[in-house]
């Protein structure tokens, strides 16, 4: 009997508070349904006042687009009431399921997405607040709580088309609806989260009217009726302000990519922050001071030479740095440096996530290359070496992966930097595809001084400790980069153990 719900807006009618034509029929009808619902009325009345309620009372507190507490991976959210549904099975408890409607974004549009929630049989009364789900006037600081989620829902607004954020909470994976944490640079991006992935886009409930219903669900199911395959690579531009209204009801949750492990998963909104870049990783960057300008001004210049082309249009756009030398003299963390100093995301991944076999390397490669070109970022391919060896007639497989390779760099329009150790075997078809070719060599003295020093100073321990003396002594040590880094780092931990700093 929904009339319940709205039997406190029908008083108010009665009471005068419109005009006379409005409240005579309003008062008439009061008085008809008054000994009818007296009983339902009576017992929501004595839920609001008591925050207790029946089960067999549960509908009464759940009105037609009543605003509703519940949980979305043990965060609360607001949504609002659908509808509900008691169900009676012939051998089991019955049970309530009340459908919930929140705003959520699906790379294309906003629109309201379905969840259900079900509530278990009780006996006797029970706490509305401790229900799975329940009205949000019944919360002990509805105000309060009304006015964090809606700051938390213009955050969500802001966070449509595509972001590159620190996180530092939890993540809800794509595979597997279970958090973890996470720690790092991700990229909140639901137009690639569905165009990446295998998986159905849902479909939303318009907004309004005037919103197009091109993906408007099927009847009975919002979730199933447009698939990954109608994306296109144009990523739209429909950012239409959001209401106060549709704020309160926006998913807490997000939809990316964690950079560091490479999983799509879901990214709680306030655990998410603004990127503090490293501005001095390029500083301290050791390599002569010729070579690293040289790296810079390329990377600098090179939007300004994306006219030049091929003579095949977006062929050759590209810029591909191609860095070679002994283990853990800079490589990598050069293109760190130089993506921190760009403030651009650093999408790095090692040969092998790319596997051996020509067709999975293909569709690897092109979801990479792919990404980058949507967020903007920098590709570092770690370790490359099986890709850039020179072909011979005896190993088929191998001179299909090189040229899957070249092919694909060679239409990429972004920078990429490439890491090997051997140089030698290079093929001559990448050789000519590479526009900087950067020598790393075995730490100088000089250079691992420095090393020792720029490493020493991350850790935040008192310089006074160490003298100058002590760093000409560890800096005559034969050691590389990657070996500094875990001596101080073991150093560090161990210090720390034992009550030091």
């Amino acid at each position: 009997m929904p009339i319940v719900h709205r039997w406190d807006t029908l008083r108010s009618l009665c009471e005068g508070s419109g005009e006379e034509p409005a409240t005579e029929p309003a008062t008439q009808l009061m008085d008809f349904l008054r000994p009818i619902l007296a009983p339902q009325v009576d017992s929501l009345a004595n839920t609001r006042k008591t925050g207790n309620v029946r089960f067999e009372d549960l509908w009464q507190i759940f009105a037609p687009h009543e605003f509703v507490v519940t949980s979305f991976y043990d965060v609360e959210a607001v949504c609002r009431v659908a509808k509900y549904e008691l169900t009676e099975p012939p051998l089991d408890p019955p049970y309530w399921t009340v459908t919930l409607e929140y705003l959520d974004w699906n790379g294309h549009r906003c629109g309201y997405a379905t969840t259900k929630v079900v509530i278990s049989h009780f006996a006797g009364s029970q706490r509305v607040v401790s229900l799975p789900v329940y009205p949000l006037s019944f919360h002990s600081d509805a105000t309060g709580m009304r006015k964090r989620i809606l700051e938390r829902g213009r955050v969500f607004e802001s966070l449509r088309g595509y972001h590159f954020r620190a996180c530092s909470g939890t993540k809800v994976l794509l595979e597997r609806p279970e958090a973890r944490p996470v720690g790092g640079g991700v990229i909140i991006d639901a137009f690639a989260y569905y165009l990446t992935n295998d998986i159905v886009k849902p479909g939303l409930t318009p907004l309004g009217p005037d919103t197009s219903k091109k993906d408007a669900p099927a009847e009975g199911n919002a979730e199933m009726t447009a698939k990954t395959s109608d994306f296109s690579l144009k990523r739209p531009d429909n950012l239409e302000a959001l209401s106060d209204y549709q704020c309160l009801l926006a998913n807490p949750w997000v939809k990316g990519l964690d950079l560091k492990t490479k999983e799509w998963a879901q990214f709680f909104v306030d655990d998410l922050s603004p990127i503090a870049w490293n501005d001095e990783a390029f500083t301290n960057l050791v390599l002569p001071g010729s070579v690293k300008q040289l790296a810079w001004e390329f990377v600098e210049n090179k939007a300004l030479a994306n006219n030049f082309d091929d003579f095949i249009q977006d062929k050759g756009r590209g810029l591909i740095i191609l860095m070679f030398g002994p283990p853990g003299v800079g490589k990598t963390y050069t293109a760190e440096a130089v993506a921190e100093q760009a403030h651009v995301p650093l999408y790095a991944m090692s040969a092998g996530e790319l596997g051996t076999v020509p067709s999975d390397v293909e569709t690897a490669l092109s979801r990479a290359l792919t990404l980058c070109g949507l967020w903007n970022a920098m590709l570092l391919l770690d370790e490359a070496d099986v890709f850039l060896s020179a072909r011979t007639d005896s190993d088929l497989t191998r001179n299909e992966l090189v040229a899957v390779f070249l092919t694909k760099l060679e239409y990429y329009t972004g920078i990429c930097f490439l890491t090997t150790n051997r140089i030698t075997s290079i093929d001559p078809a990448f050789e000519s595809r590479v526009h900087l070719f950067l020598p790393y060599k075995d730490l100088t003295v000089a250079a691992r001084r420095k090393v020792w020093e720029n490493f020493i100073n991350r850790t935040g321990c008192d310089r006074s400790d160490i003298s100058s003396e002590n760093l000409d002594e560890l800096s005559k040590i034969s050691l590389n980069g990657r070996e500094i880094k875990n001596l101080i780092k073991s150093a560090h931990l161990l210090s720390l153990k034992n009550g030091g700093v």
